[in-house]
């Protein structure tokens, strides 16, 4: 139906509008280099502890942005921690109806 690529469309472009220089994320392989992802290796940047992997992927949004990040390494924010917010999380759930 396309849904999934006018969101990815929709996301990339208003990462763009608010300025961001790239998108990191983990997501499908062979799914999102359509849309110009590559896999972060490609930029030399790793997880926190190092490691590749195929889903690992980075798109800069700003030719020449990650040219840099040779050795860089992503750190997710504490906020997608299930440890520390799993209290948060439930309380969260609440407002959904499902």
């Amino acid at each position: 139906m396309g849904i999934g690529g006018a969101l990815i469309r929709h996301s990339i472009a208003e990462a763009r509008r608010l300025g961001y220089g790239a998108i990191l994320f983990f997501g499908h392989p062979s799914y999102y280099p359509q849309f110009g992802f590559k896999q972060a290796v490609e930029f030399g940047i790793t997880d926190c502890n190092g490691n590749n992997y195929p889903s690992f992927m980075a798109m800069e949004l700003v030719n020449g942005y990650l040219k840099n990040a040779q050795g860089g390494r992503f750190v997710e924010a504490d906020i997608y921690n299930d440890d520390l917010n799993r209290i948060q999380a439930k309380e969260f759930d609440k407002g959904f109806v499902g």
